[in-house]
This record gives C-alpha cells, structure tokens and sequence, in this order.
C-alpha cells in the first residue's frame, strides 16, 4: 500500500467496478488511502470512499 500513499493528496483518476459489473471512473484529489479503504475528494462538500476491492486502476494526472 505505499504505492497508494505516494499518491495521496494529488489529483487522480479513480476507475472502480461496481455492481453487476459495470465501472466508473471519478476524478479528484487523493485525501487518504490504507490497506482496506481510499478516501477520494470530488469537490468541496463530496467524499467518495471505495474499498480496495473495487478499485481497477488509479491513474495520476501529470505534474507537469
């Protein structure tokens, strides 16, 4: 999981699986990641959490 933690607090895009197989993509800021749960930042007043057993990629946008 450190891999996750270098990517905390920046921007990334998220591409989850969810229900019956379909998936999503969300992008924001990276506010906290562990073993179990990523905490993403949308916007101001939205939060997403997802397990890491959803998640199928997270791609950084580049620093550049």
């Amino acid at each position: 999981m450190d891999l996750l933690r270098e990517l905390v607090g920046r921007k990334v895009t998220v591409f989850s699986l969810q229900g019956g197989g379909s998936e999503r993509q969300d992008v924001g800021m990276l506010e906290a990641a562990d073993s179990v749960w990523l905490r993403l930042r949308k916007g101001e007043s939205e939060v997403m959490y997802f397990t890491v057993h959803q998640i199928r990629l997270i791609k950084p946008f580049d620093s550049h």
